[in-house]
């Protein structure tokens, strides 16, 4: 059976946030009865997406809210929480009709035609579908103008029903087909690309995507507003009661509108805190599909301290945190801020979580700053918006030097790349900020502090007084308590890169490493050369079974505890069988969803690897911009591993499904294997 096929039939208990420990996963099973014998069960089974490819939240619509209301759900009834994985929404929707799953999760639109073969919950929200074209591309100004256009849906969604109604007034409207495995937002890429002339998507992802497809033009709203909601099978009247009865505890009004304002009670109101942030190492990115962050993690404990969900707003440029904030696009903000004075003008900060000192940021090799009076003369350059820029007016009274402008949206990691590459003389950055990259390159060095220590704190409105003391209420108690050090050591301590505790050197064993019959076990039952997984297990733990990594991933395959849930593996990954086999069927899996993209093997393997590293996600993106610029998306070496380099510049990432990814790591992680591989194919059959 196919790994996919597996993964669709295993369930993953991941996914949940829930304090007992998970329970090993069950085969799924069939039953189509209401409440009482989904009681019998002792389960509620979840039918949701894959996992792994929503994209960065950058303005917070994720069907992760719904699976986190879900279990909440299931817990309350005294069950527990079954997430079923599936490929695509067909396949969610027939699973639910003949008795795998219970509900449906999906951010489906209750559609007419719909109800007539299932049942829904409440609204959890409300969206209206919009016609989206490329920029450029056609002018639609009203239904007449669909004449001779293809639109491309797929034929399981909402909006081909829509389709199918316009169509019998505009006889002329083509309706293009897309396979049921690609999602909505890769037709919107495609429509951005060109590739297709116009789709069907909810207001809300148009939005979304629009973020970062900058060629994305919504031109027609063809619906009136519709509920979102949870699909239910017909004849389950307890069940629909039950989930309804705690959609309205938990007082779900149906949606979040875009501007809020409102203090805690209003928070509670709608039950979801909105976290504005940035997209950076130091703060929130996706890491191997999963959200990832020191920010976000301290901040999601907050909010599941308060009992609320959380949605991750990503504004496009720094300078936009302050406003978007004072205009109710968001609660709360958790980006790393310094305490100024003139921030603290427009907002209020929380009590101090950190302490930052800024210092000068210089190349390797050159002219020395060793003092700030050693500025004289030079050019530094910083964002108009940053506190580095009062700090340089300040020393600027004193000292003689250019100050260069940098563009809003450009982070301070770029403007340290910048520099170590020669194209800016000078940058300020605070000390943790250039610590982690000096862990990656070797062109930079850490220059005089120029500024007295300053305060970290997050920011609410002036009028969130509530709030602010259920923020400082949180920090007083978690300041450097075990989670706020144990975050500080992941994300910014010495052990950001994996913790070994065994190093084996394999020129002293008999064959490639001490685990090649496990090698070649799971290589046979997923038809993957064995010598490929030693050269990836050297090359991700130097074959270190208790190696731990600082994002969580564990043993000799450093696989994430999530993905080897996801794919059904519940043992102990310090294990190397099992930690063998979780990495050969995750390599196995990711093989198999490039297989769909016609690569030749070899390329199949190298994209796989890739994804491995970095996430399937960034090498999408990676892909996209190889195309953008030219060079071959469908070939990684010289072309895609090229183009995620981009991927830590701000101009790309903030167009880029999913944000920040230092793309050097992937790059080099498969042009190392690939080496080691075609060594080990020399000494070992």
């Amino acid at each position: 059976m196919p790994v996919l096929a597996v993964v669709a039939l295993l369930v993953a208990l991941a996914g949940c946030s829930d304090a007992a420990p998970p329970e090993p996963a069950q085969p799924v099973f069939r039953e189509t009865g209401d409440l009482s014998a989904v009681r019998d069960t002792g389960y509620l089974r979840i039918l949701t997406p894959p996992k792994g490819l929503g994209g960065l939240e950058r303005r917070g619509f994720s069907v992760e809210r719904d699976l986190e209301l879900a279990c909440d759900l299931a817990r309350s009834l005294g069950l527990k929480p079954m997430l079923v994985r599936m490929r695509d929404r067909a396949e969610m929707m027939a699973a639910l009709l003949d008795g795998r799953g219970d509900v449906v999760i999906a951010r489906l639109a209750r559609t007419p035609k719909r109800e007539l073969k299932y049942d829904f919950s409440m609204p959890t929200d409300h969206v209206r579908e919009v016609l989206v074209v490329r920029s450029g591309g056609a002018q639609i100004h009203t239904l007449d103008d669909l004449n001779g256009l293809q639109v491309a849906v797929r034929a399981s969604s909402s909006f081909h029903d829509t389709l199918m109604q316009i169509r019998n007034s505009v006889p002329g409207l083509v309706v293009h087909l897309v396979n049921e495995e690609v999602d909505t937002e890769e037709i919107l890429y495609r429509v951005h690309e060109g590739n297709y002339q116009a789709t069907v998507a909810d207001e809300d992802m148009v939005t979304e995507a629009a973020g970062y497809m900058k060629g994305l033009r919504p031109v027609l709203k063809l619906t009136p507003e519709r509920p979102i909601a949870w699909a239910l099978r017909k004849g389950t009247p307890e069940l629909k009661a039950a989930i309804n009865a705690f959609l309205h505890r938990k007082r779900f009004n149906g949606g979040i509108p875009e501007h809020a304002l409102g203090d805690l009670a209003a928070i509670r109101e709608r039950n979801v805190l909105r976290v504005l942030t940035k997209n950076t190492s130091a703060t929130y990115f996706m890491h191997r599909g999963e959200q990832k962050g020191f920010e976000y993690e301290l901040v999601r404990e907050l909010a599941d301290s308060l009992g609320l969900g959380l949605q991750v707003i990503v504004p496009p440029r720094a300078d936009l945190m302050v406003p978007w904030l004072l205009e109710g696009k968001g609660d709360l903000i958790a980006a790393a801020m310094t305490v100024t004075e003139e921030r603290a003008r427009h907002v209020r900060f929380s009590r101090f979580y950190g302490e930052e000192t800024e210092v000068v940021v210089q190349r390797a090799g050159a002219a020395a700053v060793r003092d700030p009076a050693d500025l004289a003369g030079r050019t530094i350059i910083v964002r108009p918006s940053s506190s580095y820029r009062e700090t340089l007016d300040r020393l600027s009274r004193s000292i003689e030097f250019t100050i260069q402008d940098a563009p809003e949206d450009m982070e301070t990691e770029e403007l340290i790349a910048g520099v170590g590459e020669g194209l800016y003389d000078l940058t300020l950055a605070d000390r943790s900020i250039l610590e982690i990259e000096q862990r990656y390159r070797d062109d930079i060095m850490i220059g005089p502090a120029v500024s007295e220590v300053r305060q970290l704190a997050w920011a609410v409105r002036p009028g969130s007084t509530q709030l602010l003391g259920e923020v400082n209420r949180f920090l007083d108690r978690e300041y450097r308590g075990t989670l706020f050090n144990l975050l500080r050591e992941r994300y910014f301590g010495a052990s950001r890169r994996i913790v070994r505790r065994v190093r084996a050197e394999p020129s002293r064993m008999a064959g490639l490493s001490p685990y090649d019959h496990l090698f070649k076990k799971y290589a046979e039952s997923t038809k993957l050369d064995w010598r490929l997984l030693a050269a990836q297990a050297y090359q991700e733990s130097r074959f270190d079974p208790e190696a731990l990594s600082w994002a969580g991933a564990v043993g000799v395959m450093q696989v994430m505890p999530e993905t080897a849930e996801d794919l059904g593996i519940r043992g102990d990954l310090t294990d190397p069988a099992t930690s063998i086999e979780a990495g050969a069927r995750y390599l196995r899996w990711l093989v198999d969803l490039f297989q769909s993209d016609d690569l030749d093997h070899g390329e199949q393997l190298r994209f796989a690897l890739g994804a491995y590293n970095a996430g399937r996600g960034h090498v999408l993106d990676g892909r996209r911009i190889a195309s953008s610029l030219g060079k071959d998306p469908d070939r990684w070496f010289d072309n895609v591993e090229e183009a995620m380099l981009l991927l830590k510049k701000p101009e790309y990432s903030s167009v880029a499904r999913f944000g920040y990814c230092r793309g050097d790591q992937p790059r080099n992680y498969v042009r190392d294997i690939t080496d080691r591989y075609l060594s080990y194919t020399q000494i070992a059959d």
